[in-house]
């Protein structure tokens, strides 16, 4: 049920009170100072509802008020005046109808209130106009309207005073808006041109350092060596992740954990939290498993214990991780009631969705009262494919270059060509197509996103992955746009590096969860801008409408019909919680909803 949209004015309670005071005043010292003959207990009640019931009724103060007032408060006190002869009990009532008619309402209520407060003067009025009370009535009931009228008068001025203050706040804050804007512009240019220096020489000092050392491990013969090297390359990837943290101010990555060990952790809090008696065992010799595969699994185990706890109730669930050379194995199988019909709700669709993203599968076998099997399955990507995949390397870096030429040219189902450009990536794919561009951003000639774009016109079916020092997240987006199935980080391990590229040969895409974790970031703040969720053409009915474009207008501009555009109008009222066109105009000036257009 909608609620009633007019609020009560400050103005409005004081004159009411006013008012009712002023009609209690009046019978008191007329029964305490005149003695009359009437009963105190019925005509202080029926003068108060009479005052009351029109203002709340008729809480708008329009035409329903006035003639509320007229049958409420003048019925009454032509009903005293004439049986218990209490006289000028409308007076207060004149004082409200004046300040609260509006423009040329007046030209009939100021007579009709007159009337009425002449007739509550008693039983004279039949004795002709020539009675001066008559006359006394009608001067004091013109004064009191005057005085009413003039109340209102000022209370126009107050608004009107207060308006063009909300008016001076609102710009102001507005110039202090766009001030900060210009502030936290200037700062951002500033950042960027730090971010690119920093990218540009300490960036790709570090990187070209740790793809150089990992070409040495080959050559790396005593253990106390490979330690060495191996903490050697520690430093050096600390010092880049801490340089791309000053960067993009991001919180610290945790220490990585083993898959198992970060399923036994979740197994075990979960245990602990919930009291549910929970196994957990790993078989097969472990393996180096990618981020997102880890990832996937734990999401995966975090929902199937929450399903097998709320909805099926289970007292005991054993979970089972399989390493198996071809792909990895997640079981979770609980004791709970179990279900004949299951229903794919929002976690398992999830669940379901982020297994396919990495040629993955879900299955679940669940029986009534005989628990639930959940499975996943994902291929292990690091194992070697029977198909040699054609590699092709773009990256001005010599060093970078042929580092990663060296490291990735230790898998046996790669074959690596290299670039120096974007425009020699492209010739080398009008020479012989690859399956995949590894891809990096910045280059002479031509960069890496114009050369994405051309590849992805004239060759679709290649598959192109970004590479890139930092988490450069408009880079980011531009590239998935024009169609790479990857982004990533040139400090990702070689192994992780090479299970990435066989995941995107066999039709999978991936970013890295840095960039994952920014993108999802970005499109908050951009959801933040739309925060009523309204559609493309609802927008432009609303700029329309700030416009001050009526309906028919609106549907010309737009080649709508009338009732189409109608009906826009009426979801975004509904979207907003306004109840009129005014109230939609207000808050979408008041909330930047659109851009308002230069004359």
């Amino acid at each position: 049920m909608q609620k009633n949209k007019t609020r009560w004015a400050w103005q409005d309670l004081t004159v009411l009170c006013l008012r009712l005071l002023w009609s209690i005043a009046v019978i008191i010292l007329m029964y305490y100072l005149d003695k009359p003959d009437f009963p105190l207990w019925l005509v202080l009640p029926a003068v108060l509802l009479g005052g009351v019931i029109p203002a709340w009724v008729g809480r708008d103060f329009k035409t329903r008020y006035v003639i509320l007032e007229f049958i409420f408060a003048g019925g009454i006190a032509l009903a005293l005046a004439y049986y218990f002869g209490v006289t000028r009990l409308f007076l207060p009532a004149v004082m409200m109808l004046a300040f609260h008619t509006r423009g040329k309402a007046h030209l009939y209520t100021l007579p009709i209130t007159l009337l009425l407060y002449s007739l509550s003067a008693g039983p004279t009025i039949g004795e002709g106009l020539s009675h001066p009370l008559i006359w006394n009535s009608l001067s004091d009931g013109l004064f009191v309207y005057a005085a009413g009228y003039g109340l209102q008068t000022g209370a126009k001025s107050i608004n009107a005073i207060r308006q063009k203050l909300a008016l001076v706040n609102e710009q102001y804050a507005i110039l202090e808006q766009y001030s900060s804007q210009i502030e936290r512009m200037t700062l951002l240019e500033e950042r960027y041109r730090m971010a690119g220096e920093v990218h540009d020489t300490i960036g790709h000092n570090y990187t070209s350092m740790i793809l150089g050392l990992e070409t040495l491990r080959p050559h790396v013969a005593a253990q106390e060596g490979e330690q060495k090297l191996q903490g050697v390359l520690e430093l050096a990837r600390k010092g880049l992740e801490d340089v791309r943290l000053q960067v993009h101010q991001m919180d610290p990555l945790e220490e990585p954990v083993t898959l198992d060990r970060a399923l036994m952790q979740i197994a075990g809090q979960f245990e602990s939290n919930t009291g549910v008696a929970l196994s957990f065992r790993t078989m097969g010799e472990p393996y180096a498993v990618i981020k997102q595969a880890k990832h996937t699994l734990c999401r995966s185990l975090q929902e199937a214990l929450t399903n097998a706890s709320r909805h099926g109730q289970a007292s005991a669930i054993r979970v089972v991780l399989q390493y198996d050379p071809a792909q990895l194995m997640l079981q979770i199988q609980d004791n709970g009631k179990g279900t004949a019909q299951l229903r794919y709700g929002f976690g398992l669709t999830g669940m379901k969705e982020r297994l396919s993203a990495l040629q993955g599968k879900l299955y679940i076998d669940s029986q009534e009262n005989d628990g639930t099997l959940v499975t996943c399955m994902i291929p292990n990507q690091t194992q070697e494919g029977e198909r040699r995949i054609d590699i092709l390397l773009a990256d001005d870096q010599p060093l970078v270059r042929e580092s990663l030429r060296l490291l990735l040219g230790e898998e046996k189902d790669f074959r690596l060509r290299t670039a120096a450009s974007g425009r020699q990536a492209l010739e080398q794919c009008a020479a012989g197509q690859p399956d995949i561009v590894l891809m990096d951003i910045h280059m002479p000639e031509m960069d890496g996103l114009e050369a994405t774009r051309q590849i992805k016109e004239k060759w679709p079916e290649i598959r192109v992955i970004m590479i890139t020092t930092f988490e450069e997240i408009t880079y980011a987006s531009e590239a998935l746009r024009l169609g790479a199935e990857g982004y990533l980080l040139k400090t990702l391990h070689p192994k992780e590096l090479a299970a990435t590229i066989r995941l995107i040969y066999g039709g999978g895409t991936m970013i890295s969860q840095e960039v994952a974790q920014q993108l999802f970031q970005d499109q908050q703040l951009e959801a933040s801008l739309n925060p009523y969720d309204l559609t493309g053409r609802e927008l432009e009915v609303l700029q329309e409408l700030t416009e001050g474009l009526r309906n028919k207008q609106i549907a010309q501009k737009l080649h709508l019909s009338e009732g189409t555009v109608r009906n826009y109008i009426s979801a975004i009222y509904l979207k907003l919680q306004v109840g009129d066109r005014d109230e939609a105009v207000e808050k979408s000036r008041k909330e930047q909803l659109v851009q308002q257009r230069t004359q």
